[in-house]
């Protein structure tokens, strides 16, 4: 225990004797089967960790990475002049994946396509046959409006008194349905 945690003071060693205790008691409850009295003892034995402050990060690594004041860092900045920065060479989310993806394809796309300037080509004729058409189809479109407009209104083909007779009847007829429908709907029928 003393080597593998940072032991500073008298109160240090005193807890690190009781916890080294609680541990034997509780392998000895465990060896005569009192599982009971062993749990009692393994959470004292947890405890006492915790208030000694014995815990992962206080105990020392023998491997020399962490870097645990101040004096250190500037010590490895000294002897190796600078901090090195480390690249990863790999895409690190899913948008620098999707990049990479879209790279790779143009990339493979411009070199491997031997018939590239052919489809762009075809697509821009495709393109302006497209605006041909709807060009077309606006004018088709305008001259329509024109021909009706000059339908209604030609001369040869004035309103007669017939049409109007018909459309005052129709008028009528409606009017008559739609009262119909409201005196119904004030006697509840709909």
């Amino acid at each position: 225990m003393m080597d593998s945690y940072d032991i500073q003071s008298a109160g240090h060693i005193d807890i690190l004797k009781k916890v080294c205790k609680t541990s034997l008691k509780t392998d000895q409850l465990l060896d005569i089967g009192d599982v009971e009295g062993a749990q009692k003892m393994s959470k004292m034995y947890d405890m006492l960790m915790k208030s000694g402050k014995f815990t992962a990060a206080q105990n020392k690594g023998e491997s020399g990475e962490a870097v645990d004041s101040l004096a250190e860092l500037f010590a490895m900045c000294e002897e190796d002049g600078f901090i090195p920065r480390y690249y990863t060479d790999g895409p690190q989310d899913k948008v620098d994946r999707t990049l990479q993806d879209l790279q790779m394809y143009t990339k493979n796309l411009v070199e491997e396509e031997t018939n590239l300037s052919n489809l762009i080509e075809s697509a821009m004729k495709q393109i302006e046959l497209d605006k041909a058409k709807e060009a077309e189809t606006d004018a088709d479109a305008a001259n329509d409006d024109d021909l009706l407009e000059q339908e209604l209104f030609a001369e040869d083909s004035p309103l007669t008194d017939k049409d109007f007779s018909d459309f005052s009847e129709w008028e009528e007829e409606e009017e008559a349905e739609s009262n119909e429908l409201y005196k119904k709907l004030e006697n509840g029928e709909l």
